[in-house]
């Protein structure tokens, strides 16, 4: 009968085990998300699985709308105020008191009429240009829709557009990076 008592504590030691093993990577994935690195990480891995004609809403679902209102290692209250953005049509929030940026998926959009087409920018925090505490334009990158379909994405198409469109904005096209 020991030997059945035995086998009883090794299976759920093994069964206990397999547990911990199939939640590490959520949960690593979960802090991970939690800073700012970890929110670029994801948008730079979800920008690689867009492909254009995407709905709009394909878009967004890839894309993620989560926000990280105060990302891990920084000071701060997390407030929000909104203000508009360079371009003039959406908003931006950033933490009052904070060395870091709240960050949001889409951090801007910007709607324009040209022509026949509606065309809507989405900018998602990327890369990290400077650690200065402020989502600088060229650390986004633009992922564009026509009519409500993925037209394309990148500061090289969205100038591109803009520019055969006669579309005028405020931001600067950043270089590759």
């Amino acid at each position: 009968m020991s030997g059945g008592l035995g086998s009883r504590r090794h299976s759920l030691t093994a069964g206990v085990a397999v547990v911990l093993v199939l939640a590490m990577p959520s949960a690593c994935s979960s802090a991970t998300m939690q800073s700012a690195g970890g929110f670029r990480d994801a948008n730079r891995s979800n920008v690689d699985r867009l492909t254009p004609g995407m709905p709009r809403d394909q878009v967004v679902s890839t894309m993620g709308t989560q926000s990280l209102p105060r990302p891990l290692g920084t000071e701060g209250s997390g407030q929000a105020r909104t203000e508009r953005d360079s371009m003039g049509v959406t908003q931006i929030q950033f933490p009052t008191g904070s060395s870091a940026p709240a960050l949001y998926n889409p951090m801007r959009t910007g709607t324009y009429e040209a022509g026949e087409h509606t065309w809507e920018v989405l900018f998602y925090y990327v890369r990290l240009v400077e650690d200065d505490g402020v989502v600088s334009d060229d650390e986004l990158e633009p992922v564009v829709l026509r009519d409500g379909f993925l037209a394309g994405v990148g500061w090289s198409y969205w100038t591109e557009i803009a520019s055969q469109e006669g579309i005028l904005f405020d931001l600067e096209s950043p270089s590759p990076g």
